[in-house]
């Protein structure tokens, strides 16, 4: 046995509920894995890892779905609030976010212990305009962190296709780990749309280029844009105001995502009560 290997022993051996190995970004913690095969979303995981992005479909009932769909274009309509932080908004979008196969998807892309950053939702009509390529590790300096630092779930209320204004993506370039420059923004070379149905969930990795395509279709597509982080980042919305609420509806999950099973932002500095969780959940 390696002077290092017995250093680890021992270490273990004095502190046994301490983890000292960080899982690589491809695999499935021995804890998550058998949720990820109960809910059929090993390939998934996969080709989230293999190709910086995954459809899943059927991630709720096609009534949820349509009810889902109605209320974005119900709050679009009333013209008078920004469509961000929608967990405040109403129930349904805490039901998504808490929907048992993103939340699984999530704790396989950033990690043990993560926060929810962004509750988004849009509606596009023909004649909206193509975005520009981009990786949504907008905050970070290349080279981006190896380990994913944000997942983002697009919940597509209508059917995607390239007409219709799909999202586009270039598979594998997550890899690069950095962001597109002005050239590749132009060429868009490799670049697919994402197609998929009514009610499936798109998601992508925080390194991976992407935008979508101009919507050329009759009609509009709607969706909801909800973004995972890992529990050592900022995230994009401040929720701090309507948690205590939401963890009343909702109980330990939201909490979570909230950030309050974390030693992180306490307001009273670091929370030790909460050491080891934080400390193994960064690495699982």
């Amino acid at each position: 046995m390696s002077e290092a290997s017995k250093l680890d022993e021992q270490e273990s051996a004095a502190d046994p509920n301490l983890y000292y190995n960080t899982n690589a970004p491809e695999i499935i913690s021995e804890e998550l894995l058998p949720v990820i095969e109960k809910l059929g979303l090993v390939d998934h995981c996969r080709q989230l890892a293999t190709n910086g992005y995954t459809v899943i479909e059927n991630v709720a009932s096609p009534e949820f779905n349509e009810t889902f769909r109605n209320k974005i274009l119900e709050m679009s309509s009333t013209g008078d609030q920004p469509m961000n932080m929608l967990l405040r908004e109403d129930p349904i979008f805490c039901e998504a976010v808490l929907n048992p196969k993103l939340m699984a998807m999530a704790e396989f892309s950033v990690g043990k212990g993560f926060l929810i950053s962004q509750v988004a939702a849009s509606v596009r009509p023909a004649g909206s305009p193509a975005m520009a390529l981009h990786a949504d590790s907008n905050w970070m300096p290349a080279p981006f962190p190896v380990h994913n630092m944000l997942l983002t779930a697009c919940w597509a209320c209508d059917d995607f296709t390239k007409e219709n204004g799909a999202t586009m993506v270039i598979p594998g370039s997550q890899t690069l780990r950095r962001h597109p420059n002005k050239h590749e923004t132009e060429a868009l070379a490799g670049a697919i749309a994402i197609e998929c149905p009514a009610g499936s969930v798109a998601m992508w990795d925080g390194n991976i280029w992407h935008g979508n395509w101009a919507r050329k279709a009759a009609g509009e597509r709607v969706v909801s844009h909800i973004t995972y982080t890992r529990l050592m980042c900022r995230q994009v919305e401040d929720y701090s105001a309507d948690a205590d609420r939401l963890i009343e509806m909702y109980g330990q999950p939201m909490a979570q995502l909230m950030g309050r099973e974390d030693s992180l932002f306490g307001s009273n500095g670091f929370l030790y009560e909460h050491l080891y969780q934080t400390f193994n959940n960064a690495k699982r």
